[in-house]
């Protein structure tokens, strides 16, 4: 598997770190890195495992900031329930009732067992729940009842070796368990149920709870890291001068025309971008889009994301460009690909 850097999260930065590591690159000089968005942790997790620089991780959503504290702390109460099957009627308790639960439990359910980490929709569809459920229980704790069940599981058998094995201790079981899965796909007399079969195919929420246990590499790197859940601007205005001085700092706002967060829906842009323009050090925005004076930098290093559109339309899913955004400010190193590539 690839290195997994913070937690599953809408709009997460996995995909761009190569930009990311440009970033650091330019300002290889400074000692502090502020992440005033920091979303699910994956740019501030990157740079406490590959760099030295000390780390301001802000974000508005307390619970992910929570779920991130607790896992980085152990992740003791974490594990008492990480393997437990969440239904459709727990999230949309925690998701309607968050004072009910401790902020860290809100941020772990949300996320990972939310429709594109959207935190606002169930993970699975109504007609399926029930599958994934069952696919759930067998994998976890080798209990087939569900499964047995099932008529849509008739003819499945089990591969031995795999049962055998203990999906807490060796979580590769969920992928050897599900290549085998696939197979019954290939034996099944109807299109439609094969077309039922292929929706099973991911268990995502498993895959996205595996996905946590990558934070746990960042605790040896707790003395370099200051965590925050504060509005993007009161992060800023309380971090020292002196701090500031010998800082850069990365963001990643809400994308405008978007899928909205759980937080922070009412965004002022105009007042970002003009902070962003005076701000006397060096600031890097992430984004698809920005005022007609504010130029990307203009190098190769870009990605192209897929905007997943609404779930169940069936419009043309488009492409958007990710670029970045310097303010020209502070004491960044022009890299090569700057020279070539007229980056600054």
């Amino acid at each position: 598997m690839s290195d997994r850097y913070g937690i599953v999260y809408l709009g997460s930065k996995e995909k761009i770190l190569d930009l990311i590591k440009y970033i650091f690159e330019r300002e290889y000089k400074q000692k502090n890195f502020i992440d005033l968005f920091c979303g699910g942790l994956s740019v501030s997790s990157f740079a406490l495992q590959k760099t030295k620089f000390n780390v301001y991780a802000n974000d508005l959503n307390h619970f992910v900031i929570a779920l991130y504290k607790e896992l980085l702390n152990g992740g003791h109460e974490f594990k008492e329930v990480q393997y437990d099957w969440i239904s459709r009627e727990q999230f949309n308790n925690v998701r309607d009732f968050p004072e009910m639960f401790p902020d860290w439990y809100v941020g772990y359910v949300l996320n990972v067992w939310s429709f594109g980490c959207n935190q606002k929709d169930y993970l699975y569809a109504k007609d399926i729940e029930y599958h994934k459920m069952a696919l759930h229980e067998a994998i976890v704790n080798n209990d087939f009842k569900h499964m047995n069940g099932c008529v849509e599981f008739d003819g499945f058998i089990p591969n031995e070796r795999v049962t055998q094995m203990n999906y807490r201790i060796n979580p590769r079981k969920r992928i050897d368990f599900m290549a085998h899965f696939k197979q019954l796909k290939n034996t099944v007399a109807t299109e439609a149920r094969a077309q039922h079969l292929e929706r099973l195919e991911q268990l995502e929420s498993l895959s996205q709870m595996e996905h946590l246990s990558a934070i746990k590499k960042n605790s040896s790197y707790k003395s370099r890291l200051t965590l925050s859940a504060l509005d993007w601007e009161e992060c800023y205005n309380g971090i020292p001068t002196d701090v500031l001085e010998q800082s850069f700092i990365y963001c990643d706002p809400p994308y405008q025309d978007a899928k909205k967060y759980l937080m922070g829906g009412n965004f002022d842009y105009d007042r970002f971008w003009q902070w962003f323009r005076d701000c006397p050090y060096s600031v890097y925005v992430s984004s698809y889009k920005a005022p007609e004076d504010i130029k990307p930098l203009n190098f190769g290093l870009k990605a192209q994301l897929l905007d997943n559109g609404k779930r169940g339309d069936n419009k043309p899913k488009k492409v958007v460009q990710e670029n970045i955004y310097w303010n020209g400010k502070g004491t960044a190193e022009p890299m090569m690909i700057d020279i070539l590539f007229g980056g600054e």
